[in-house]
């Protein structure tokens, strides 16, 4: 059986919901992985943590809320999931899977499936603004801007994201 063969956010396949997404995975151990990377040093996340659920979807729409802040856009009824990829292979072959040619990248947000595809090996707190970025600019767009313009906006919240 392929990684993920069961279509990303069905029934079947686990996720964690949070206010702005739901977090597809294959196990807890990614899932907590996702949330240690995104709560940076000193991170709540732990599988012993009985309330590390809770820290994750925090962080989660923590970094979606500064992201739309940074933006100024502020799109009504956002949901997106977010499919987690344990190994670069995984992420290699989901970027490929969309028809594209090239280097996968280490995470993208696909406009056609509101999905950000994130590769656990790479993830940073960064990583995610950027791709969240991505949702946000297209949620708010009826006609989302060119990739170029995308872009550089998203390059801006991953350069301002610990800005006060």
């Amino acid at each position: 059986m392929a990684l993920f063969s069961i279509i990303p956010g069905s029934a079947e396949e686990p996720g964690l919901e949070t206010r702005y997404a739901r977090i597809a995975f294959r196990d807890e151990a990614d899932l907590h992985e996702f949330g240690r990377r995104l709560g940076g040093p000193g991170s709540m996340v732990s599988s012993k943590n009985p309330n590390v659920n809770a820290h994750i979807k925090e962080s989660v729409d923590r970094i979606v809320f500064r992201v739309k802040v940074l933006l100024d856009m502020h799109p009504e009824q956002m949901k997106f999931t977010v499919l987690l990829h344990p190994t670069d292979k995984s992420l290699v072959d989901a970027y490929k899977g969309l028809g594209v040619m090239g280097e996968a990248p280490i995470a993208f947000y696909s406009h056609k499936s509101r999905t950000i595809h994130i590769g656990l090996r790479s993830l940073t707190e960064g990583v995610f603004a950027h791709e969240v970025a991505h949702a946000v600019i297209n949620f708010y767009f009826t006609t989302p801007p060119p990739a170029q313009m995308q872009e550089i906006l998203a390059q801006y919240v991953d350069r301002h994201l610990r800005e006060n």
